[in-house]
């Protein structure tokens, strides 16, 4: 420590405090004793000061060198809002875009409908606030699940509760919304004249027949991704299947399992000559499974 006329600097580790007085604050011993206990008091909050700006850091986040734990998240489950019109929605779009698509379907199915029946304008009326009312319906189901996924899409457990409500709205948008169980094809049935009625019964019978096909063809043709079949396989099982099955009562997300359900019901008497051991192994898990969901495809009103 060195004391001078004009100054006084105090020298401690690497810390150097000066500060500047008069001289007259310096003469004798009472003098030199005060300033000393002010240069004392002034070096320890300094150091203080110093020791805190070590322990907590010096940038802005108040950590260095990772002396400290970082920050955790305590909930970063998250599902985007647009999420719902995707899973809702599927490959229509959002709720703007498919609403056009179901129109485009009415428009369809009501001019098809006239081309068989021939309805009058009282007839095509009904129809078309029967099928308001059930796009009513659905749209008022879809905002009611949309506020509930909303409400949980931050919240991991209560999320996968509202994903099996989600399920049945998915379901309405692939087999539409004019099935048996809608407000339409109940009008349909219940307005036409008896000659009308055996016309639209035909005609509808063919409609589904044609569907059934297709999708029977899609169930083999998925088949083929396991168990590679020459063109007489395929054919002749399509054939046995379409034989023993009757066009299901609706469509929709269980079509596959409604295709394997009536091809168990073919005998193995009949199937199993078509087939080498390794094919039948991969098709008899098919329509073991297909014979398993006998129960769920007449509760959803597939089969009777």
């Amino acid at each position: 420590m060195a004391v001078k006329q004009q100054g006084t600097t105090l020298v401690q580790t690497d810390i150097v405090i000066t500060r500047t007085l008069p001289t007259r604050h310096l003469h004798g011993r009472t003098g030199v004793a005060q300033f000393l206990r002010q240069v004392a008091w002034g070096g320890l909050l300094l150091l203080c000061g110093i020791w805190s700006g070590t322990a907590f850091g010096q940038d802005d986040d108040g950590l260095v060198d990772g002396d400290a734990p970082q920050p955790v998240a305590v909930n970063q489950f998250q599902i985007n809002a647009n999420q719902f019109d995707q899973w809702v929605f599927q490959g229509n779009g959002n709720a703007r875009q498919a609403r056009k698509r179901l129109d485009s379907q009415l428009t369809m199915r009501m001019n098809e409908i006239h081309r068989v029946c021939g309805l009058d304008q009282t007839q095509k009326r009904k129809l078309s606030l029967a099928a308001a009312g059930d796009i009513k319906r659905f749209y008022d189901d879809v905002e009611k699940m949309r506020a509930k996924f909303m409400a949980v899409r931050n919240n991991r457990n209560a999320f996968g509760n509202i994903w099996q409500e989600i399920q049945p709205l998915q379901q309405k948008v692939s087999s539409g919304l004019f099935d048996s169980d809608s407000l339409f094809h109940k009008s349909v049935r219940g307005m036409l004249t008896p000659q009308q009625r055996v016309k639209y019964d035909r005609a509808e019978l063919q409609r589904r027949k044609f569907r059934f096909e297709a999708q029977v063809a899609v169930a083999v043709s998925l088949l083929e991704r396991r168990m590679p079949l020459t063109d007489v396989q395929r054919s002749q099982l399509i054939k046995l299947i379409l034989d023993v099955a009757p066009p299901p009562l609706k469509f929709g997300q269980y079509d596959q399992y409604v295709v394997w359900y009536f091809a168990s019901q073919i005998p193995d008497a009949t199937l199993k000559p078509l087939f080498d051991d390794v094919q039948w192994k991969v098709l008899s898990q098919k329509l073991a499974q297909g014979k398993g969901m006998r129960r769920n495809l007449k509760r959803e009103k597939y089969i009777n």
